[in-house]
């Protein structure tokens, strides 16, 4: 059911106050890996829990939790299979969210459960639980940076086709801000065969960029430089892009990186963000709940038009426009004001 429909109150909320039950049970369905034993049909639960390492009973019941959503289906029999929703947690699917599963359901899902804490203090919830903020946590915790680089590649694909709808043809150099290892730099040589690229992101992350580029084919084409974007933005590129990046932060440090971005680029060059644009009203439920994502997770948001030209100017840009895409995210242009 969803909200606005015929649901009697007391269920919504009912609903939307256990919604975490759900999470932790695809959590679980996801870590044991529970949809690769059943890309090649149905199975009892019982030869299914010996092949995934649980206990047939609290299996079932899981299992069982998760067939009213599309999860699962199960026969009168017990045998369970991989219903549509569910064919989306096999490791091998295309456009897999397996990782997303595992990511919303370890760090993300302990860092909301001290959201109190956030709206109490205005502290941000992963530093307080953690120690430390999310990306010195997952350059020190491996197995966690990877699982969260891995949920966030999901998103690269909407992300790209987006860029790659933009006027490349006038740039030449393209530097991909905190771009990973190079998934979207990648396919945007990819498309654009005069383009040049400088990829660049924190050392542990670059690392790996040399395997992403190679197999894309346009590894001759891109350089890739390692460092902390809130220390330096390298400079030579005419294009300069940052996707999903500046709402990860709260505004005096969006402010530095746009700065370091203005001094690197010099006054001739165009800044392109691939960002949501919050509506000043009725924004989307996803937009909204991303918004508090940031909020937990780094200390970020999700900004209006107003907002962003407000930031960018304090950063020395001007906005020039917001193309709007069916892409799931807008694309922010930003010019260079003098100096």
């Amino acid at each position: 059911m969803t909200l606005g429909s015929n649901e009697p109150p007391r269920a919504t909320l009912l609903r939307l106050a256990s919604g975490y039950r759900v999470t932790q049970a695809i959590y679980v369905v996801a870590r044991l890996r529970v949809p690769d034993h059943l890309a090649s049909g149905p199975k009892d639960v019982t030869v299914l829990a010996k092949e995934v390492g649980a206990e047939p009973d609290p299996l079932r019941r899981v299992l069982r939790a998760l067939v009213p959503f599309g999860v699962f289906t199960m026969d009168a029999s017990g045998r369970v299979g991989l219903a549509e929703v569910g064919e989306l947690l096999r490791t091998d699917a295309p456009a897999s969210m397996n990782d997303f599963a595992l990511f919303q359901g370890e760090d993300s899902y302990r860092a909301f459960g001290d959201l109190l804490h956030t709206v109490r203090t205005g502290e941000t919830a992963f530093d307080h639980l953690f120690g430390m903020g999310c990306f010195d946590y997952y350059a020190r915790h491996p197995d966690a940076g990877g699982t969260f680089n891995r949920a966030m590649a999901g998103t690269v694909t909407a992300a790209a086709e987006a860029v790659e709808g933009y006027e490349l043809e006038r740039y030449h150099v393209m530097v991909d801000v905190g771009g990973g290892v190079g998934d979207l730099l990648a396919r945007t040589l990819r498309s654009h065969l005069k383009l040049r690229g400088i990829l660049f992101d924190l050392p542990g992350v670059v690392e790996h960029a040399p395997e992403t580029l190679e197999r894309a084919g346009v590894a001759d084409r891109c350089e890739i430089r390692a460092g902390s974007a809130l220390e330096f933005i390298p400079p030579g590129g005419d294009l300069y892009v940052m996707s999903r990046i500046l709402h990860d932060w709260p505004d005096d440090k969006a402010r530095l990186l746009l700065a370091n971005c203005r001094r690197a680029m010099g006054s001739e060059g165009t800044l392109l963000l691939v960002e949501s644009v919050l509506p000043e009203q009725h924004a989307t439920a996803p937009v909204l709940w991303r918004d508090l994502m940031m909020m937990v997770m780094n200390g970020g948001r999700e900004r209006t038009e107003r907002e962003w030209r407000t930031l960018l100017g304090a950063g020395g840009f001007s906005l020039s426009r917001v193309l709007t895409t069916d892409r799931g995210f807008d694309l922010i242009e930003a010019r260079a004001l003098p100096s």
